[in-house]
């Protein structure tokens, strides 16, 4: 690591401009930014904005890997990044992505951290020296001597970091690095970065979409969009502009949108900071909450009305016909592993269902006996009354329709039309009803015009929604989504899902398993979470919420702005789940609740 010291200049970007071979549009336009060391920049904006195309422009993939029509100049200490040697950019610029398993060379983990230093051929002791630098920057002491692929997903990231940091880099470049791990892993990531910031005088930038656990640490916010910088500063002032962010279909840390809205309703001073923390937002509504005169009382029966509703809600669900019925459900890996132990559910006809757990908590397994790919230890596994193994692929496939977290999984046609009449070909359907289907679900998934293209030539989140719509030609009654938001930006997810809520609203039957709290509170109505192989806890999603310390243990948190809420009890704030009910709660506290009914939009919109 260079000898300079924090503040100083160490990456320049100066009206750069990229576009790829056989494209006619510029994925980057007129970029000009200034990093100096020490600095700790998240980079953020949706999905195709251009976020990957910069970094590798600054780690020298770009033009040395992938050429194109380049024009502008990139400068890493003063030399001209396009004129280096790779292998001299990669001395200066070390990058993780957000597979680490794509950058692993060797099979344990000192290996793959010495990899790098080895591979310059640097003497013995400076390459001890970068793996003691390295490791305790990390923290990944008690992982040293183990193999690779036996770690967790944020195990596995770890030791991704360590190895880039063993290259002693002066810019350390992170591309979405928790985008595939659980709420631990993610953690566990996060915290690593955090604490290079503290041992390391390395420029970071990060990409990450884990807002709200990031946005403590960083020094600058950059916002990206179509291939431009759109907002470039403190995170205060760039996420006191929420709309900025909804507006290209990124969502703002719940905090800092919080109190904005209440300000732009005046019911906070113009002058309020923008909290970035849960923490620091609880504190600023209690100042103004702990003066407030409205009596609670009213808030409190209109709260109870929507608890009495929620409930009614559930129980006339799941009086409907079980369309899933798991009945004392085990099932023993060949290694020895349980990882289901007496499993009892139903899910019933026209229900929206959360699957929650931490990684190796049994979800994957419990799916793959609703589709028939296991069979249980013990018990059994009911599909419309049948039992999953005596029915035939095609048969199942007319009832169950599941969506892969990786489309890609699910793609082998060679154009989108024969991706989506694959299906219903398959199970013999005549050539007018496979045309009417694959048209139905090409107008439902917004891909009309797409018809004749290759699947994978599209976009990840066009691919996404290939494969959903070569599931909704099925028909099926019940629609399973693992992981659905995965590498999807908040405009992607919440189309997605408010699909997946008017398919409901129209009768099917789904299930998301997702890691994302935030996706769950506002879209499912009932919250199943599975620890260790048994069901920890059942019910509507409000009442699961409010059990901050049973999520804990399994280490889900509620989100963000439910964690708001909860820290405000004391002033009768209830369990909320959106930031819409935060805001109404609240404004019926300083104002009235008719006040706050008729201002604020309709709960849970």
């Amino acid at each position: 690591m260079g000898e300079a010291k924090n503040g100083d200049l160490i990456l320049e970007i100066e009206d750069l401009w990229f576009k790829f071979h056989g494209s006619k549009e510029y994925v980057l336009k007129g970029v000009n930014l200034t990093f100096r060391r020490g600095e700790f920049v998240l980079l953020m904006g949706p999905s195709g904005c251009g976020k990957t195309t910069l970094i590798n422009t600054i780690n020298g993939i770009i033009p040395h890997v992938i050429e194109g029509l380049k024009k502008g100049r990139v400068y890493v200490l003063g030399k001209e990044v396009s004129e280096m040697k790779l292998v001299d950019v990669s001395k200066h610029v070390a990058t993780v992505f957000q597979d680490p398993e794509t950058q692993f060379f060797t099979l344990s983990v000192i290996d793959e951290i010495v990899f790098g230093p080895e591979n310059l051929r640097l003497p013995h002791e400076e390459i001890e020296k970068r793996l003691e630098f390295a490791v305790k920057a990390t923290g990944v002491e008690d992982l040293l001597e183990k193999d690779i692929m036996s770690l967790s997903g944020g195990q596995k990231q770890r030791v991704a970091i360590a190895s880039a940091m063993a290259m002693m880099p002066d810019i350390l470049i992170l591309d979405e690095p928790t985008t595939n791990l659980d709420p631990r892993g993610a953690a566990e990531v996060l915290k690593t970065i955090a604490d290079l910031r503290k041992k390391t005088n390395a420029l970071i930038i990060l990409i990450e979409h884990r807002l709200e656990e990031v946005v403590k640490y960083v020094d600058r916010v950059l916002v990206m969009n179509d291939g431009k910088i759109i907002a470039n500063g403190h995170p205060r002032e760039v996420f006191g502009d929420p709309q900025l962010l909804y507006d290209i279909g990124i969502r703002p840390p719940w905090a800092a949108e919080t109190i904005v809205r209440l300000k732009q309703m005046d019911l906070l001073p113009d002058d309020t900071p923008i909290p970035l923390s849960p923490d620091e937002a609880a504190e600023i509504l209690r100042e103004i909450l702990v003066n407030s005169p409205t009596s609670i009382g009213d808030q409190d029966t209109f709260y109870d009305g929507l608890l009495r509703e929620e409930s009614e809600q559930y129980e006339d669900a799941v009086k409907n016909n079980p369309v899933i019925e798991i009945i004392d459900l085990w099932h023993r890996y060949p290694d020895g592993t349980i990882a289901l132990k007496g499993i009892n559910l139903k899910i019933h006809e026209g229900e929206f269902v959360g699957l929650v757990g931490q990684n190796g908590a049994g979800k994957t397994t419990l799916l793959l006996h609703i589709l028939g790919l296991l069979r249980p230890s013990h018990g059994m596994v009911r599909v419309f009354g049948k039992n999953v193994l005596t029915m035939s692929v095609g048969e199942l496939s007319q009832r169950i329709g599941m969506i892969f977290q990786n489309p890609d999984l699910m793609l082998f046609q060679n154009t989108v039309w024969d991706e989506i009449a694959f299906g219903p070909k398959n199970i013999g359907l005549a050539k007018e009803e496979i045309k009417e289907r694959v048209k139905e679900s090409l107008d439902m998934m917004r891909l009309v015009g797409y018809e004749k293209r290759h699947p994978r030539a599209l976009s990840r989140g066009q691919r996404h929604r290939v494969a959903v719509a070569s599931v909704l030609s099925m028909r099926p009654k019940i629609l399973i989504a693992d992981e659905p938001t995965t590498g999807q930006d908040y405009g992607a997810s919440r189309k997605y899902l408010e699909l997946l809520r008017k398919l409901n609203a129209d009768g099917t039957t789904i299930i998301v398993v997702s890691h994302d709290m935030d996706l769950i509170a506002r879209y499912a109505k009932r919250v199943i979470v599975l620890k260790e192989g048994r069901v920890l806890i059942d019910g509507p999603t409000r009442a699961i919420y409010s059990r901050e310390d049973i999520l804990a243990q399994t280490d889900l948190k509620p989100p963000y702005v439910t964690r708001i809420g909860n820290k405000l009890r004391e002033f009768g704030i209830p369990t909320v789940l959106t930031v819409e009910e935060l805001i109404f709660f609240v404004a019926s506290r300083i104002k009235g609740l008719e006040w706050a009914k008729s201002v604020v939009p309709q709960l849970r919109g």
